[in-house]
């Protein structure tokens, strides 16, 4: 197949580098793909396919079995290509998100577009059947093999536990706030946590002054993450409802590494089971759960048997399959059938 993805400018960030994976595994798998962006080839991504640069103006591109917007502000650029059947690749609603309020009633426009969905989370298909009509197949995200457990061997955490915190303190869906409260809360109690964030954005004089971090990281490249992430003791995933996937708590779980998140849709359908969940926005249920982990070494054994089982559900192997049903469904779906 000939698949183009639409991408807008392509910063590192979760919801691109999941749409990087799957260009990866398409072509492997033999097809012929082409991402689209605004902006220049990013070199975090590792990607060394056909890259079209769209920032000056849209190029003429060939006959395309399927192209795949990204993003709702791609969704009207992906039609304007006319290079072939359009579908959308939702990782999260974007209507629900605080700082794109003033621009909702062109979100739900592009939304309610009659097009097929590929989603990264069965509850987002769910919501996009429920308010807007629209048919879609389940795509989720691969696990990043270059997260994986430390080869020495532990039984139990540090003294002085190492915490981390992922997502943009400023993106109210990420919770930040919350997990960093629990954190003081914690060293209220006598535990002498320490704390790594890791994200896209530098740190703020906002968040300095709510807890300063241990260590933050800012933009670094995927695999020191990962070095760094599995000689962490726990990791808090504090996101709100409108999460889509939940990629840093994936990531964790893979690396063996102890968590806490939030009881919302997609971590019930990722970790449910395999990982303490707690109400979101509720800091002293992330510390009472982080608590317990962090001074039961049973326990804390125990969570990271169940979630490095929980997350070869997404491995490579086991994710290529629904990609590809996914991608077929889409470049054949017509609308009313």
């Amino acid at each position: 197949m000939r698949i183009t993805y639409v991408l807008p400018f392509p910063e590192m960030n979760g919801g691109n580098k999941v749409i990087f994976q799957h260009v990866h595994l398409l072509r492997q798998a033999g097809n012929d793909v082409t991402v689209l962006g605004e902006g220049p080839r990013p070199g975090w991504a590792g990607f060394d396919g056909v890259y079209r640069d769209s920032a000056a103006a849209l190029p003429a591109l060939p006959a395309q079995d399927l192209v795949i917007a990204t993003f709702w502000t791609t969704l009207a650029v992906a039609r304007r290509l006319e290079a072939g059947p359009v579908a959308h690749f939702c990782q999260g609603y974007e209507g629900g998100l605080v700082h794109l309020a003033p621009v909702l009633p062109e979100i739900e426009e592009a939304y309610a577009a009659p097009l097929p969905a590929l989603v990264t989370s069965p509850h987002l298909g769910d919501f996009l059947r429920e308010r807007f009509g629209r048919p879609s197949a389940v795509a989720p995200p691969p696990l990043d093999l270059r997260f994986r457990p430390s080869r020495r061997p532990r039984l139990g955490p540090r003294r002085r536990p190492w915490i981390a915190v992922p997502g943009i303190f400023e993106a109210e869906v990420k919770g930040v706030p919350t997990a960093l409260e629990a954190i003081r809360r914690l060293r209220a109690r006598g535990l002498a946590a320490r704390v790594l964030r890791f994200t896209f954005l530098p740190l703020s004089a906002v968040e300095r002054a709510l807890l300063e971090p241990d260590r933050y990281l800012c933009g670094v490249a995927p695999e020191e993450v990962a070095r760094v992430l599995r000689r962490c003791d726990l990791l808090l995933f504090p996101s709100r409802p409108e999460e889509g996937f939940g990629l840093p708590l994936l990531e964790a779980m893979a690396s063996r590494v102890p968590t806490v998140a939030s009881r919302i849709p997609s971590t019930l359908q990722l970790a449910g089971g395999a990982v303490p969940l707690v109400p979101p926005e509720d800091a002293e249920a992330f510390a009472d759960a982080a608590w317990h982990l962090l001074t039961d070494r049973r326990a804390w054994r125990r969570a990271r048997e169940l979630g490095a089982e929980a997350a070869r559900r997404f491995r490579p192997e086991a994710v290529v399959p629904l990609l590809l049903k996914a991608v077929q469904w889409a470049a054949r779906y017509t609308p009313g059938r």
